[in-house]
């Protein structure tokens, strides 16, 4: 058993170790265009530290699922390694090699150089070698009890005046709070951001998701690994970015109504969706929750989900919602009826106010790109074209759960929280060597580019 707790020692050896693999793989010579015509979910081929698999068929058992399909054709080394970087992964690769990347043949289709991958190498060691992989145990055992203190203080306060209306409202602020700040906690340990052993971070993830926060971790994590892999795409062989596809309620991009017949649209909706918005936002929560009943009542894939862990998951949101029903029954019977409604429905809707206002800047009014867009671009300036940083402050900072560096974290997602401004520091200093516009505004400067673009897109009613 490894006795290290250093993180970025077994990055060594895991994701960044496919020099090691068997020298029985294919010797096969691939060009970069023979490489892009494999790029369906019957035919997926992706590169690797310059070898090619094939995983049309491995995607079955892949545990990640199908999002493995969304770099199909592509060079998958940048993904790979922000998705496996503490993992050993690169121990299934070798069946799957069917040749090496002619290196001499072409230039890449993303147009990336030899120079740009040396840089991206030499970044990756640098995060290493400050050990920005390691995270600190106390800071998350702090978190996880501030946490639990936000609830306790809401439930008191619910408790000790249920017949103040003023009271259960702040209460229901107080819990929405505490979901927020629990939706980024389980972020943070669902990433692996946490610990080595991946099965002690879902453990967490389950307590902090599915009971604390009422969300099912693994409808999320299908949901987010996904949006990681294609941020503001519109379409990949496995799908695009489910973070925009929130048509008919509301449209991001001109680029998502390419093609469809604008009459059967709900034009009234489109035009108004800049007014509409934060109403909607009210209900963001009841329908991640109900997305998250839906997705635990279909039949889990043995390959991403243990049915050990399905039940785990179908105790922890009936415990969250048995819960939560118990303290609004107390309110109406020690105070009022009108007070636990009150507390019941605001903080479901300051819920979904308090997630939505952080998920929206962190890429709405960025960059949409379609599937030809997203061919000819590498992973690190998709994912900053695609993303917008919070300007750092303690206050952002705390109420963003980190997100406010979402560019770093989308190129390092295994990146502990409390790092991400040193990592903030290496990733401008690329970004501004290779001309990469790096966005970062205020979180009201971002919100505002929201509500725009919203209006923007609605003139196409």
């Amino acid at each position: 058993m490894c006795k290290l707790d250093s993180r970025s020692q077994i990055v060594k050896g895991s994701a960044f170790a496919g020099d090691s693999e068997p020298s029985s793989a294919s010797s096969r010579l691939i060009s970069w265009s023979e490489l892009s015509r494999h790029n369906t979910v019957k035919d997926a081929w992706i590169a690797i530290k310059g070898k090619v698999y094939d995983v049309t068929e491995f995607a079955k058992r892949h545990p990640g699922g199908d999002i493995i399909f969304t770099a199909a054709g592509t060079d998958a080394t940048d993904v790979y390694a922000g998705f496996h970087a503490s993992t050993d992964a690169w121990r299934l690769l070798p069946p799957l090699c069917v040749g090496v990347i002619n290196q001499a043949s072409e230039k890449r289709l993303d147009g990336v150089d030899a120079s740009y991958v040396r840089d991206v190498l030499e970044m990756r060691k640098q995060v290493q070698a400050l050990r920005l992989f390691d995270s600190s145990k106390l800071f998350y055992a702090y978190k996880i009890l501030s946490n639990v203190s936000i609830c306790a203080l809401s439930a008191t306060i619910a408790l000790a005046f249920p017949s103040s209306s003023f009271a259960c409202f702040v209460a229901a602020l107080l819990m929405a709070l505490f979901w927020q700040q629990c939706g980024w906690l389980a972020h943070d340990f669902l990433h692996h951001q946490v610990f080595v052993n991946r099965g002690i971070n879902n453990l967490f993830g389950l307590l902090i998701g599915n009971i604390f926060q009422g969300f099912s971790v693994s409808w999320w994590k299908n949901k987010h690994n996904h949006h990681h892999a294609v941020p503001n795409v519109t379409d990949a062989p496995s799908g695009g970015d489910p973070d925009i596809a929130t048509m008919p309620i509301l449209f991001w991009s001109e680029k998502l109504v390419e093609g469809e017949d604008l009459d059967k649209l709900p034009r009234w909706m489109l035009r108004n969706q800049a007014t509409l918005y934060w109403p909607i936002l009210c209900m963001a929560r009841t329908s991640w929750v109900m997305q998250s009943l839906l997705y635990q009542a279909t039949a889990p894939n043995p390959h991403v989900t243990s049915y050990i862990l399905y039940v785990l998951e179908v105790l922890g949101l009936a415990t969250h919602h048995v819960l939560f029903l118990l303290l609004v029954k107390k309110i109406a019977i020690t105070g009022s009826i009108a007070n636990a409604l009150l507390f019941m429905f605001a903080s479901q809707a300051l819920g979904g106010v308090l997630l939505g206002v952080v998920f929206a800047v962190g890429h709405n009014a960025m960059d949409v790109l379609t599937i030809d867009e997203l061919r000819a671009v590498d992973f690190i300036r998709l994912q900053v074209r695609t993303t917008r940083n919070v300007s750092p402050h303690w206050f952002t900072d705390w109420f963003t759960g980190g997100l406010n560096y979402q560019i770093e974290h989308h190129i390092f997602p295994t990146v502990p929280r409390h790092h991400l401004p040193k990592l903030a520091k290496i990733l401008r200093a690329f970004c501004a060597k290779h001309e990469i516009p790096y966005a970062s505004e205020t979180l009201i400067e971002g919100n505002k580019a929201v509500c725009n673009i919203l209006r923007v897109v609605s003139k196409v009613a």
